[in-house]
């Protein structure tokens, strides 16, 4: 029994023994942790994105061509289904397409400040992109596109440009409008001041020019607004550009255009549309609509009308469809965000065209609930380097400089970082340890330059430098970062909302196995 026992004995010692063996291998001195950080380069990019603005429509042969985004939608019918999508640029590469003309029998437009694109439609269904010039080449951050005579301007941030040359004029201006042909030569409202190409004098009072068409009963006469803080004067001036009749109409102006011999005024929250007669404006309607912004003729009696709600059909008459002064045929998209709030998994955005929940990198939908407007987007963040703050200006509101710089400020230091020229700051957000901010032209993310483990900030200077960006149509309003770290959902004023994240930029390296030398392969 004892030789029994002290086999048993023998054999637990043993079993623990061997036990061991491995917990000795890992207190092996020799023993090196394997680094498994992933040592791939990042971008910033855009994971995911929904909604946004229609900004412009063109209905030009029963086709529509609709700015969305940065993408040029084509249409036909009632515009319900899309037959093609057109992309400039890839997703936070680029801004939205806001102005759309005809030129040369091809279709001319403006993706908002970075370039000014054509494209073949020949065939009207599928437009082939033929030509893109950008803002570098121009010399000026393109807003809006003219046609005088056959002749294209371009009107933006730096002046305007003629197209068939590429002469500039009115250097150094900051223009939204488009060049018109006047009695006095190309003209083209700056603010609220008409300026004569040529020579850069003034010839009227205005802020947004059209031509009237030969219906209108004043030849060689305009349909003009004159935008105010409060509101809009809507008129007509005589080829002189003097004022010969107005209309005073509240709200936030958006677009003046003419179609069917009607003018027609759109404002955020109502469109306004009069017949014109012997140099009146006559017989107007009001028709409440919240977001609109542009709009073009179907039929005498349709109009395709887009904006941040979606688009359309707008009748202006009674006919089988129903009543006069009504929509039909609407297509809603998330694209007015004002408020937002996020729980981890889902965002609430909206404002008073409607509000809408989406789920990361899903398919955003109509939702009943709403956001309390206390929620404000956060102008000043405290990160682990430094404390980062929207500059507020000299407080001047002619200067136009609030919102221009981001102010840090360590321990031991301060420093500026200035945005680009007409590009003014919205949010800040810490993801990660560095600063995302939110601008009128999409994401900026800054951090502190480092040196080894420790940063600047630490030794008496604080270098800020640029880790990401995002071209996105503005401005984003809201920026959520993901649990995850490493990306944010943003959420723009009139883009629509998303993912962005930092994602290596080649896909990570799988194991080599070497194949069996059985392998059918060999």
């Amino acid at each position: 029994m004892r030789n029994t026992l002290a086999q048993r004995l023998g054999k637990t010692i043993l079993m623990f023994a061997l036990g061991a063996l491995p917990l000795c291998g890992c207190m092996d001195e020799t023993y090196i942790k394997e680094d498994r950080t992933d040592k791939r380069i990042k971008s910033l990019k855009i994971s995911h994105q929904a909604g946004g603005t229609h900004d412009c429509v063109l209905v030009h042969d029963g086709v529509w061509y609709v700015g969305f985004g940065s993408q040029l939608l084509v249409l036909e019918g009632r515009g319900k289904k899309i037959l093609r999508s057109e992309r400039i640029n890839p997703n936070g590469e680029g801004g939205p397409i806001t102005d759309l003309a005809l030129w040369h029998g091809d279709l001319i437009g403006v993706i908002n400040g970075d370039s000014v694109v054509r494209w073949d439609i020949s065939m009207p269904r599928t437009p082939l992109l033929i030509d893109l010039i950008s803002a570098k080449e121009l010399g000026i951050r393109p807003r809006a596109i003219g046609v005088l005579k056959n002749t294209l301007y371009i009107s933006g941030d730096g002046g305007v440009i003629r197209a068939s040359d590429g002469e500039k004029f009115l250097a150094g201006a900051t223009i939204t409008s488009k060049v018109v042909d006047t009695q006095f030569g190309p003209a083209v409202p700056v603010g609220r001041r008409v300026q004569i190409l040529e020579n850069n004098k003034f010839a009227g009072a205005a802020s947004v020019l059209e031509p009237l068409p030969a219906s209108a009963g004043l030849p060689g006469g305009f349909a003009f607004a004159l935008i105010g803080k409060q509101g809009s004067t809507i008129g007509l001036m005589n080829p002189d550009l003097r004022e010969i009749s107005g209309e005073p109409i509240r709200g936030a102006f958006r677009k003046l255009t003419i179609a069917n011999g009607r003018l027609w005024a759109i404002f955020d929250t109502e469109i306004v549309s009069w017949d014109m007669n012997a140099g009146k404006l006559e017989s107007p309607i009001y028709t409440p609509v919240k977001g609109a912004r542009d709009l073009s003729p179907l039929s005498d009696n349709l109009y395709a009308v887009a904006g941040s709600f979606g688009r359309g059909v707008f009748h202006l008459n009674a006919d089988n469809d129903g009543d006069a002064d009504t929509f039909t045929d609407a297509v809603r998209e998330p694209g007015r965000l004002e408020q937002s709030l996020f729980d981890g998994r889902r965002v609430l955005a909206g404002s008073s065209e409607g509000f809408w929940l989406y789920p990361i990198r899903g398919k955003p939908t109509i939702s009943e609930k709403s956001v309390s407007l206390s929620a404000i987007p956060d102008t000043k963040i405290t990160l682990a380097w430094a404390e980062a703050q929207i500059d507020k200006g000299d407080g001047d509101p002619l200067t136009f400089d609030e919102g221009q710089k981001i102010h840090f400020k360590s321990s031991t230091a301060e420093a500026d970082w200035e945005l680009p020229p007409n590009v003014w700051a919205c949010v800040l957000a810490s993801v990660d340890g560095d600063l995302w901010v939110g601008h009128t032209d999409g994401i900026t993310v800054l951090s502190v330059e480092t040196n080894g483990e420790s940063s600047k900030a630490s030794s008496g200077s604080l270098v800020i430098v640029k880790r990401g960006e995002l071209r996105l149509p503005g401005p984003i309003l809201w920026i959520h970062p993901l649990r995850t770290g490493l990306g944010a959902v943003w959420v723009s004023h009139f883009g629509g909302l998303g993912v962005a994240e930092f994602t290596p930029n080649e896909p990570s390296l799988q194991p080599f196995s070497k194949p069996s030398s059985s392998s059918t392969l060999n």
